[in-house]
């Protein structure tokens, strides 16, 4: 009889350590991580907030120029007349007269296949900026077509040129009048590039 409430004191305290304690403990332990996993996005947010903060304070001391400057580069909207009207007049400046300007906001084949690469429509409409492109012809010597890319190098607004064709005046032999052999006439594929 000594020897029974001793081991039933030690089978009622095992029962309860397996059936009360060790359930609440694994709730302790389940809660100690959650808290944890809180204070880690705490003090994400926190190093964000300063960050946010510096980059604030880092744009209020750009000048408006300098803004200014910054919307031409990559404009937050799509301004296709601008563009062009801005294509044109550096296109003029080197006697260079733009004609038959193609363009289409949306490509009509939404992949593009190269060897190299594969575009699928997903990826081109989660990018954070749109593209724009244009093609146009254009006539004019060497030297001024150079010229032409130079200064649209230059340029502040960004602008890729994918490609460039060009085609020479025919060669009959004798001079034709009202043919200059140098003007030779090019076709450019050009790309440029708006915010979302």
């Amino acid at each position: 009889m000594k020897l029974l409430l001793p081991i039933i004191l030690i089978i009622v305290s095992i029962l309860t350590f397996i059936f009360g304690v060790n359930p609440l403990y694994k709730d302790v332990k389940s809660l100690r991580a959650e808290t944890d996993a809180y204070n880690t996005a705490l003090n994400n947010s926190t190093d964000l907030q300063k960050t946010q903060d510096g980059l604030i304070k880092s744009y209020g001391e750009i000048s408006e120029a300098d803004k200014s400057r910054l919307a031409d580069l990559l404009p937050s909207s799509l301004n296709n007349i601008q563009f062009i009207l801005e294509v044109e007049r550096i296109a003029n400046l080197q006697g260079m007269p733009i004609k038959d300007i193609k363009f289409d906001t949306m490509k009509k084949d939404n992949t593009a296949t190269d060897t190299n690469t594969v575009v699928s429509a997903t990826d081109i409409d989660t990018r954070p900026y749109g593209v724009f492109p244009i093609e146009f012809t254009t006539e004019g010597n060497y030297d001024s077509f150079l010229l032409f890319l130079k200064a649209l190098e230059y340029n502040l607004r960004l602008a890729d040129v994918k490609s460039i064709s060009f085609s020479v005046p025919e060669d009959t032999g004798k001079p034709v009048p009202g043919v200059d052999p140098n003007v030779y006439r090019y076709v450019l594929n050009i790309e440029t590039y708006w915010l979302k």
